[in-house]
């Protein structure tokens, strides 16, 4: 292929090849000083930890997650102490990782990345909450029950209140710590009577009476236990009659209810208590339940 005057790739008509080189010279004639466009220079990025950090931010806002977080990582690796590129770092992949298909590598490396710098807000001192309930999930969804017990532990001591007691309880069950299960459990139904985690306690208690083969108490723990959540969802239809339905609060109530009035149901079963078994088939349907 030959290349004429103009510089193109192709030769040109006679009249084309005029017309371009008209145009061409009009373009070069434009490009002095004086008539020259500004350039736009990508804006520079500060070296120091904190230059990193912000530009790393931005990238984030804008979805550039793969420069932010290479600056994320860049500035939390320049002072062991800077703990915002951590944090920022740690959030980042556990929202990549929801990006992933279910169950696929890609994602289950997003999240043990994600708990890795968890754990390293964990190691420089962090004790929040919040973080201990990011690590416990995390590890729930690497199926790691024994970190899962670490984290929940470590939180129900700092912050010894219903719901992270009832995780700690949820961890010793999937470490197949029943008689953890059975201290933990036995000792928040007493401790939190009012709390709406109350049937969440009893349910996680009988379970772990059936798994040591503690049957009859087993069956004395969840009848129990149905009456306190009856109560729980009695006093939400009274402070809320048209909308408690939809509360989370009342889900939860319900679906503990019917898991432990199925759990009856197997133990009546087994001991062939056909009284008891008719009633618990009656308030399963009354809760929509009739399988």
């Amino acid at each position: 292929m030959s290349v004429d005057s103009t510089g193109a790739g192709v030769r040109l008509p006679g009249v084309l090849r005029v017309l371009a080189g008209a145009l061409l010279l009009g373009w070069m004639a434009g490009c002095g000083s004086s008539g020259e466009a500004p350039r736009i220079s990508p804006e520079p990025i500060s070296a120091s930890k904190e230059g990193l950090y912000t530009k790393g931010q931005q990238y984030w806002q804008e979805q550039r997650v793969d420069s932010a977080e290479v600056l994320f990582a860049r500035a939390a690796s320049m002072d062991s102490a800077y703990l915002p590129p951590v944090r920022d770092l740690a959030q980042l992949q556990y929202e990549l990782a929801y990006r992933e298909p279910e169950k696929s590598k890609q994602r289950l490396d997003r999240l043990r990345a994600a708990r890795a710098q968890y754990a390293r807000l964990e190691k420089r001192g962090v004790t929040e909450s919040e973080l201990y309930d990011r690590l416990c999930e995390l590890s729930m969804l690497l199926n790691d029950d024994r970190a899962f017990l670490t984290y929940a532990k470590k939180n129900a001591e700092l912050y010894p209140f219903d719901r992270q007691q009832y995780n700690l309880a949820r961890a010793y069950f999937d470490a197949g710590d029943f008689q953890g299960v059975i201290k933990s459990a036995k000792t928040s139904v007493e401790k939190f009577a009012d709390s709406p985690y109350i049937s969440s306690f009893y349910r996680i208690l009988g379970r772990a009476y059936m798994k040591v083969d503690r049957d009859q108490t087993a069956e004395r723990t969840l009848t129990a236990g149905v009456k306190a959540t009856d109560a729980r969802i009695a006093g939400l239809r009274k402070g809320d009659a048209a909308g408690y339905k939809s509360t989370d609060q009342y889900r939860r109530l319900q679906d503990d209810k019917v898991q432990m009035l199925l759990m009856l149901k197997q133990l009546h079963t087994t001991y062939k208590a056909q009284d008891k078994l008719q009633e618990v088939d009656r308030q399963l349907k009354l809760e929509g339940y009739d399988r």
